[in-house]
C-alpha cells in the first residue's frame, strides 16, 4: 500500500484525521495484534514520549512534519474505535521510521 494513502489526510484542528475512517479500513491485519509499532505508538499515547531518537525514512523536513501532523491527529480522535486508533497508528510509524524506537517517556518538569 502506497504511502500517498495513508498521509492524505489532514489534522482536524481538535483531533482526528479527514481520513481516519479509510484508512481503518486498509490497515493491514499484521498491524491489529500484538504490533511493536501498534504497542510504541500506544506509548506514545498514555505516556508521551520523547521522539528525537527516531530514525526517520525520509530525510524531507516538510514530509516529516506532514507526517507527525497527521500521526498526532489520529492519536488524538475520538471518531475511531481505540483498536482502530491503536492499528492505524502503527501502520503510519512503520511507514515514517526505519525501526521501532526505545520508547523514552516524556520528562516532567516541576
Amino acid at each position: 500500500m502506497s504511502n500517498a494513502v495513508l498521509f492524505a489526510g489532514n489534522p482536524a484542528p481538535l483531533g482526528g484525521l479527514t481520513n481516519e475512517d479509510e484508512l481503518a479500513e486498509l490497515c493491514p491485519d499484521e498491524f491489529k495484534n500484538n504490533n511493536p509499532w501498534s504497542s510504541y505508538a500506544m506509548k506514545l499515547f498514555y505516556s508521551g514520549g520523547n521522539v528525537a531518537n527516531w530514525n526517520w525514512k525520509s530525510d524531507n523536513d516538510t514530509v516529516r512534519k506532514h507526517q507527525l501532523g497527521c500521526f498526532i491527529g489520529l492519536l488524538g480522535t475520538f471518531g475511531l474505535s481505540h483498536q482502530d486508533k491503536e492499528s492505524v497508528a502503527g501502520w503510519m510509524l512503520s511507514e515514517m521510521l526505519t525501526e521501532v524506537p526505545e520508547h523514552i517517556p516524556v520528562e516532567e518538569t516541576s
